[in-house]
């Protein structure tokens, strides 16, 4: 399942299209190939659930009370989702600010700091 890792930051897995899963030698569909993972592993499967949870309630709906009960109701098991889940407690009301108030994101700030750096990298040592 290492090689398939990508699979699990997917909100909607493809269920229709079959591929090739070296691990099992068989054709199975991306949703499949993540239902043998989670069969597998109880702590991966809540881990991926309370995931999903809180990128619907963050991303997808924006529904602060939906959040706030998420992480009232969370229950630790030591996984690295449990510094998560406390880091947003801690920031609790910020978070919840940002959901309901603010549509902007600093995501293409970013994008333009990392594609600066990236070039001062590739053009080191040149004169000009």
């Amino acid at each position: 399942m290492k090689t398939n890792w990508r699979l699990f930051h997917q909100t909607a897995p493809d269920a229709k299209h079959k591929q090739f899963l070296f691990g099992l030698n068989e054709d199975v569909t991306q949703h499949e190939d993540i239902d043998i993972a989670l069969d597998t592993e109880p702590k991966l499967k809540q881990t991926y659930e309370t995931y999903l949870a809180l990128h619907d309630a963050l991303i997808v709906k924006k529904h602060p009370a939906e959040l706030a009960n998420l992480l009232a109701t969370y229950e630790p098991n030591g996984t690295a989702m449990d510094m998560t889940i406390a880091t947003l407690k801690r920031y609790k009301v910020a978070v919840l600010a940002a959901v309901v108030t603010s549509p902007y994101s600093n995501g293409p700030i970013e994008g333009i700091n990392r594609l600066i750096k990236s070039l001062k990298r590739s053009c080191f040592g040149f004169k000009n």
